[in-house]
């Protein structure tokens, strides 16, 4: 039982390491960082995506639109400029 118990634990926790990975906060650097001359302040998270192992997400930024996804903990970065008019974007994420 003790082992079934520290399992979930680690599990549990991992989930948590991961979702933090992909705070809005963290979105925004990333791609900030990806397009390159845009500051964090700037760029507006959409219709954020989590899955097993990577994330995606919509940005608009003062220079255009971006589809963007990354592995769970953001680090491999792609995004990728879309025109606004042909998303679909739902309320900013908090």
């Amino acid at each position: 039982m003790k082992t079934l118990f520290k399992i979930f634990f680690l599990f549990s926790f991992a989930f948590f390491l991961a979702s933090c990975a992909s705070s809005t906060e963290s979105l925004q650097r990333a791609t900030a960082q990806q397009i390159g001359n845009t500051r964090l302040q700037d760029v507006t998270i959409y219709n954020v995506k989590r899955g097993v192992s990577t994330v995606s997400w919509y940005a608009k930024t003062p220079n255009g639109c971006y589809e963007c996804d990354a592995d769970d903990m953001v680090r491999q970065v792609n995004c990728v400029k879309v025109g606004c008019d042909s998303l679909k974007m739902t309320g900013p994420e908090k």
